[in-house]
């Protein structure tokens, strides 16, 4: 394993319980312990100073514990650190078929660090004995070797560095575009939204704009609509009064002429009595004296034949819309009665047609005053209705009053509450910023107190893998040791340090296009809304139009309504009246037939 998977180890392997050197086929390494309580596992890894290879072996805790049930004395779990360094001292590497690679084992006994001498549990290496003292030649070969292996070292150390830094500058550079790409995306979603913001205003103002020229068109078809309903309702008014008007003339008329006519009679039946007076007074001077004596018995007579007509008549006229078969026998027997007895009512005449016409000029005078009365009930009844005309047209007038103002109040409270929705987004629009700004803030810190914890944390490690490795390397030059571990430890700061950069922005990399797209479902969500709110809108307008179309519809009907019962009225009262004018006819006929 490289040096680039150490923060994997960390991140991933859990935290470090425990560390010693060991010296394993001539090579130095650090043996770490890493326990991972979330897997369940415990892993070794084992670090070369000599090329940062890095190898480790992995236990899961059943594994684990059955490496030790054979040792009584590590068979208790709390006893870790001798379990390590039981683990520790028994690491040697394997290879493959091939030879190319190696990898970590536990082998069956204590692996030997120097030659004859087995490390022992729990301790570590202090020195380097040596069992014979190396010649010159020996001395001089060692030597030429240790300063070729640590300028080879030093060399791929600096080739090392140079590759990590190429890739740190790459890195970086594609970084500073990434970030470039981003402000630009981000300035250009700003604009775009801006200009979908203008947009949409000049939307909303023309869509205002057309519905008050629409609401005002409508205002005008509307008022001329009232203009020439109201027009043609004057017109049937003024020609229903004409025609009230003229049938009443046109009955006058025919009233005047029939009592014209009724007075040209009476006029030729007074000359008629004339001349019948004069023939009869001759008769008279010869009758006079009879004429006396019989005068009680005609007063008896008229009085009783008086009695009878009347009589008679009442009946006639109770019984005419009855049975009228029945009133044309009772006419046939009346006839004949009065036939039998017309010589001696002729003498009665002269006070009969007297009595007649008083009754004609008394049933005259009643048809008048019925005839005034029904006009006057006529001008009321035709007074009432003007009223309630003009009522039901400044009712009208209110209601329209009423509907302009309700509109206006709800136009002016649509335009509130759009202008507070604008000043609420933009508000809102103001916060988003605001909240940005401080989120970008809080992440910078986040970021630096994230690095300098990292930043620490490595720092402790390496000052104790320091210690660790002053520890086993004291056989070789100190100073020259030192240099290098510490320049292992920066390039593994610096790849750290690289991958986590990498990691960060990558994570901010997508909780921004999480904030990007949350932003965009909202806005798409408002704009669904606004559209939902303005199709609600047109439904309830048309809803509107439809119910004031249905109430005018009704009221048309309500119109008609009252101008048929109306009409059904005046022939009711033209049938009632002819009827009366019949009956007043067949019961002025009846004296009339009598008479002759």
């Amino acid at each position: 394993m490289g040096p680039g998977a150490v923060e994997d180890q960390e991140r991933e392997s859990g935290p470090l319980v425990f560390q010693r050197g060991k010296k394993l086929n001539d090579e130095y390494y650090i043996v770490s312990v890493r326990d991972n309580t979330e897997s369940a596992i415990v892993k070794f890894f084992a670090y070369e100073l000599e090329n940062s290879e890095t190898f480790d072996l992995c236990y899961s805790y059943a594994d684990f514990d059955a490496l030790f049930k054979s040792h009584p004395e590590l068979v208790n779990p709390a006893n870790k650190e001798g379990r390590y360094d039981w683990v520790v001292d028994r690491l040697d590497f394997t290879t493959d078929s091939n030879g190319t690679s190696k990898r970590l084992k536990l082998a069956a006994e204590p692996t030997v660090e120097e030659e004859g001498h087995p490390v022992k549990s729990g301790s570590m290496q202090k020195s380097v004995p040596l069992e014979r003292r190396l010649t010159y030649s020996e001395r001089t070969r060692l030597r030429v070797e240790a300063e070729k292996l640590e300028e080879k070292r030093a060399a791929n150390i600096a080739l090392k560095s140079e590759k990590n830094r190429k890739a740190f500058v790459t890195e970086l550079q594609e970084k500073r575009k990434l970030e470039e790409l981003k402000a630009s995306a981000r300035r250009q979603r700003i604009d775009e939204e801006r200009a979908e913001r203008r947009e949409k205003k000049e939307m909303q103002k023309r869509i205002a704009e057309e519905r008050l020229k629409r609401y005002e068109d409508n205002e005008k078809n509307r008022e001329a609509a009232i203009t020439t309903l109201e027009a043609d309702r004057k017109t049937r008014d003024l020609a229903l009064i004409r025609d009230i008007i003229d049938t009443y003339s046109e009955k006058k008329e025919a009233l005047t002429k029939r009592l014209e006519d009724a007075r040209q009679r009476k006029k030729e039946e007074e000359e008629s009595s004339a001349m019948s007076a004069a023939a009869r007074k001759e008769a008279e001077d010869k009758l006079n004296r009879k004429r006396q004596d019989k005068i009680a018995e005609r007063n008896d007579r008229l009085k009783q034949a008086e009695r009878e007509y009347l009589e008679l008549r009442k009946a006639k006229i109770e019984q005419i819309n009855q049975e009228k078969h029945q009133t044309e026998v009772k006419k046939q027997e009346y006839l004949k009665e009065k036939a039998a007895r017309r010589a001696a009512q002729l003498r009665e005449k002269h006070e009969k047609i007297e009595a007649w016409e008083r009754q004609d000029d008394q049933r005259t005078h009643y048809n008048l005053q019925k005839e005034h009365a029904r006009n006057m009930l006529m001008l009321d009844h035709i007074e009432s209705l003007r009223q309630k005309h003009s009522q039901e047209q400044a009712e009208a007038a209110a209601r329209k009053e009423a509907s302009l103002q309700e509109r206006r109040e709800r136009e002016a409270k649509e335009a509130e509450a759009l202008a507070e929705e604008v000043r609420r987004r933009a508000d809102v629009e103001q916060k988003r910023i605001s909240k940005i700004a401080e989120r970008e803030a809080l992440r910078e810190a986040k970021n630096s107190q994230y690095c300098d914890h990292i930043r620490n944390l490595k720092t402790a490690e390496a000052l104790s893998a320091r210690d660790q490795v002053e520890l086993v390397a004291n056989a070789r030059e100190r100073h020259r040791e030192e240099k290098t571990r510490q320049r292992h430890l920066r390039v593994e700061q610096e790849v750290a340090m690289a991958e986590v950069n990498s990691v960060r922005e990558e994570k901010i990399r997508t909780r921004e296009r999480t904030r990007d797209l949350e932003f965009a479902r909202k806005v798409k969500e408002d704009k669904e809304r606004e559209k939902q709110r303005e199709l609600e809108l047109q439904a309830r307008k048309i809803e509107k139009n439809m119910q004031e179309q249905k109430m005018a519809k009704k009221n048309h009907q309500l119109q008609q309504e009252k101008k048929r019962q109306a009409e059904e009225l005046n022939r009711q009262r033209d049938e009632s009246l002819q009827r009366r004018a019949m009956a007043r006819s067949m019961v002025e006929e009846v004296p009339a037939a009598a008479a002759q």
